[in-house]
């Protein structure tokens, strides 16, 4: 079995190689006045360009140059150009380590950096956990320990060493994540919590499954669905603000890890992680699922209006032959009043004899039929018991949820008193109640509620503010 790592390969030559690009060797690599003056105090042209390849390196990466390393020949003949040497002079300062170990001496105490130590380990171990409090990815939580050691002046230890660190820190800064959702918690929150994950007779599977899985479709019974998994979770008592505990990026890692697994995956996993992942599971499902009910509800009152208007067109079609022929019943009738002016006749007369009575009664009718349709629709007159019948849950759960759902809610409400005639249960509600109501709750008050009397009713209760009316 491989050990685990950190970085990957490409991420750890990013961290700690040696960079060989022209920009980069010019960003870390060029020589000072003051560094020039130094390295020509060494006797032979090897120990000089050995002596100056060792002063870059520990300036970055930051490790210096070990024992039988060999660094890249681009760098080499980089430094070998400033100082005037070949950079085949290496090979004979590679020969001699005791060389090289005095020269690094000599160089920490010019640079003032000194090597790692234990506290150093114990205070990389702290910062890399801090790193990982909002993510889990690497290659950040070793950039974190790196920034450290430079900044404390210390010298790079080796990758490997580096990234046991890191992973020790990403297990403790988890370990935190768990503790701080956890926190707080009564037993009856955890207990709510662990009986998501059991199996529901009634249900036929857990009340975790029956809470991710909900339909999208509009339609009443999907729309009662939702409303009856918001008040399960807002009856579990685990709020967003619980979860804006922890790292916004580490919510959204719990969120993604609770999607891809089973029940019975969260259920065998440790208690601290099972726990973690059911509050911010809980947490999220809560805004999505009020989103997701308005939504709905929205949806479902659009497409009540456009197949009202699908219908009217479709009977306004079918009078295409009735409307021509009271046209051509206009013209007759508007001929014969002409005539009558021209003539100096009785108009009803001359209507009378020219066109008939018979013929403008039985228009009459025709026309009847036809003027309905020039009345805006009024959609949903076979539908809207059952589409009213959702309301009071809607607005009784909508409390607390996002300002996207009161305004898709206040839109609701401007569309109910088109919705026909009302049931008699909310026959007291009056369209300019509803109207107000609607600009009331577009000014956002999360106190949102709804009781019902018998001649007197609060509809709605905003910012303290009765909606009551006589």
């Amino acid at each position: 079995m491989s050990r685990r790592t950190l970085l990957s390969a490409e991420q750890r030559m990013r961290l700690f190689g040696i960079r060989t690009e022209a920009s980069e060797m010019a960003k870390h690599y060029v020589l000072s006045a003051e560094d020039l003056a130094l390295i020509r105090a060494k006797r032979r042209s090897g120990n000089r360009l050995g002596f100056a390849v060792e002063l870059c390196l520990l300036r970055h990466p930051g490790q210096g140059l070990g024992f039988g390393e060999h660094p890249p020949e681009a760098m080499i003949a980089f430094v070998a150009r400033q100082l005037n040497v070949s950079p085949t002079a290496f090979s004979d300062y590679a020969l001699r380590d005791q060389t090289r170990r005095e020269h690094a001496v000599e160089l920490q105490k010019l640079l003032g950096v000194r090597s790692f130590r234990l506290a150093d380990w114990r205070a990389c171990l702290q910062v890399g956990a801090n790193a990982a409090w909002a993510t889990d990815r690497g290659e950040p939580i070793a950039q974190a320990m790196l920034a450290h050691l430079r900044a404390e002046r210390v010298l790079v230890p080796a990758a490997a060493v580096l990234e046991r660190i890191g992973l020790a820190a990403r297990v403790r800064a988890r370990k935190r994540v768990f503790q701080t959702l956890a926190e707080g918690l009564t037993d009856a929150a955890r207990e709510a919590l662990e009986n998501l994950l059991m199996f529901d007779s009634a249900l036929r599977r857990s009340r975790f499954a029956w809470l991710r899985d909900f339909a999208e479709s509009p339609a009443p019974s999907n729309m009662r669905g939702l409303l009856d998994r918001l008040e399960y979770v807002r009856g579990l008592g685990i709020d967003a603000a619980h979860a804006k505990r922890i790292h916004p990026v580490r919510l959204g890692r719990l969120v993604a890890e609770a999607a891809v697994m089973t029940v019975q995956h969260i259920a065998d996993l440790e208690p601290a992680r099972r726990t973690a992942i059911l509050v911010a599971q809980t947490a999220d499902l809560e805004p999505r699922l009020a989103d997701a009910t308005l939504a709905m509800f929205e949806k479902y009152i659009g497409s009540l209006f456009s197949k009202a208007q699908n219908r009217d067109e479709r009977r306004f079609q079918a009078t295409k032959r009735d409307v021509a022929k009271a046209l051509l019943l206009f013209r007759r009738t508007i001929a014969a009043l002409k005539q009558a002016q021209e003539t100096g006749e009785d108009g009803v007369a001359v209507v009378d004899r020219e066109v008939g009575r018979g013929p403008g009664l039985l228009c009459a009718s025709q026309l009847s039929a036809v003027a309905g349709f020039a009345v805006p629709a009024v959609p949903a007159n076979e539908r809207h018991q059952g589409t009213v019948r959702m309301i009071p849950g809607a607005l009784r759960r909508s409390a607390g949820s996002t300002r996207r759902a009161h305004l898709i809610t206040a839109r609701v409400y401007r569309g109910i008193p088109l919705l026909g005639r009302t049931p008699k249960s909310w026959s007291v509600i009056r369209r300019f109640e509803l109207t107000n109501a609607a600009e009331r709750l577009i000014r956002l008050s999360p106190d949102l509620s709804i009781s019902r009397g018998s001649k007197r009713m609060t509809v709605f209760r905003v910012a303290g503010v009765s909606g009551s009316q006589r």
